[in-house]
């Protein structure tokens, strides 16, 4: 199909998306693992992988994840119309593991288990949320194909309702901090399109563009404001070969994003971090003019940050996720 007189093509969709993974558990359960940042961007949620085919009790969950504030996230898989049986699945998983979120993702949900999930968000309390997502793949003309996740289930009043709430009982320091980082995005989103904006809470901090290393932030701390990118792929020991390889080649790393970096192992914790401080600044008594050139600081590290690290933080991470299966497999060899 060609383009109109705009220069536009029109998306077409994939009848079928086992025309490109063939198996559930072989082929979209590792892709969705691998990048959890897609599922991340339709829910407006950052996730952490924790693992896949994960044992509860006698059954496997697809992926068991967990969100920023630390909460369980079951992820069940449906390379077909969606069925009782992997409702039922999906109840089990979030019980056995007290997961407060719950995501199917089928290439249709049928509208009895549509219903289903809507009757879940309406009968249970702020802390249990469900989602019901269609995937589907797309392509214009002969570009790459690309794959879509349409959230058709989802709490109700899911982005207003965390963003009032998150205001009613915040301070006034973190509603103020919440307005910040609400303009850093909507200046990123003319900017550099190619980080969509988190569903925001007023805290001290936020995350975004998550991915199987880990995601990006902005944070206020004592140490002062900062972006950064937070290393957590959900082991210790795959976080810090992760940073140990970016820090080994840290003069080339700052000489593409222009500027010093901070390193941090966090040897006490599971996660790293690498940051950018903006010195001096101050949320709270900083003039409008302080506070814009605050807001076009945050947009440029982070878009540096994204652009020259992001390949590279996908690529470790699928690396020592491998090697980590890896070495399991020869235990279990041996054992």
């Amino acid at each position: 199909m060609g383009t109109d007189a705009y220069g536009l093509g029109r998306l077409e969709r994939l009848a079928n998306p086992r025309d490109i993974w063939k198996h559930e558990a072989g082929d979209f359960t590792p892709w969705l693992a691998a990048n959890i940042d897609v599922l991340s961007d339709a829910i407006g949620l950052p996730l952490t992988v924790v693992g896949q085919e994960v044992l509860v009790g006698d059954f496997r969950v697809d992926i068991h994840a967990t969100d920023p504030d630390g909460k369980n996230v079951i992820i069940e898989n449906q390379l077909e119309l969606s069925d009782h049986s992997h409702l039922g699945q999906l109840l089990v998983y979030a019980s056995g593991l007290g997961a407060s979120t719950a995501i199917w993702i089928t290439t249709r949900l049928r509208e009895e288990h549509r219903s289903a999930l809507i009757w879940l968000n309406e009968r249970t309390d702020a802390d249990v949320r469900a989602f019901g997502i269609e995937v589907s793949v797309v392509h214009i003309g002969d570009s790459p194909r690309a794959p879509v996740l349409d959230v058709v289930v989802e709490p109700n009043d899911w982005a207003k309702a965390a963003k009032e709430t998150s205001k009613a009982v915040a301070s006034p320091k973190n509603q103020q901090r919440m307005a910040f980082f609400e303009d850093v995005f909507d200046l990123m989103a003319t900017t550099y399109p190619a980080i969509r904006a988190p569903k925001l809470q007023a805290a001290s901090w936020c995350s975004f563009a998550s991915g199987p290393f880990g995601y990006y932030g902005l944070s206020f701390t004592k140490q002062g404001y900062r972006v950064e990118i937070h290393l957590d792929t959900g082991s210790e020991s795959s976080t810090k070969q992760i940073f140990d390889e970016l820090a080994a080649n840290r003069e080339s790393m700052e000489q593409l994003v222009g500027y010093e970096l901070n390193w941090d192992r966090l040897d006490e914790n599971r996660s790293s971090r690498i940051a950018t401080y903006l010195a001096g600044f101050e949320l709270e008594t900083a003039g409008e003019d302080v506070r814009q050139q605050a807001v076009k600081w945050s947009v440029e590290r982070a878009t540096a940050l994204h652009q020259h690290f992001d390949g590279r933080l996908r690529s470790l991470a699928k690396a020592a996720k491998d090697a980590e299966q890896y070495v399991e497999e020869l235990n279990g060899d041996v054992q």
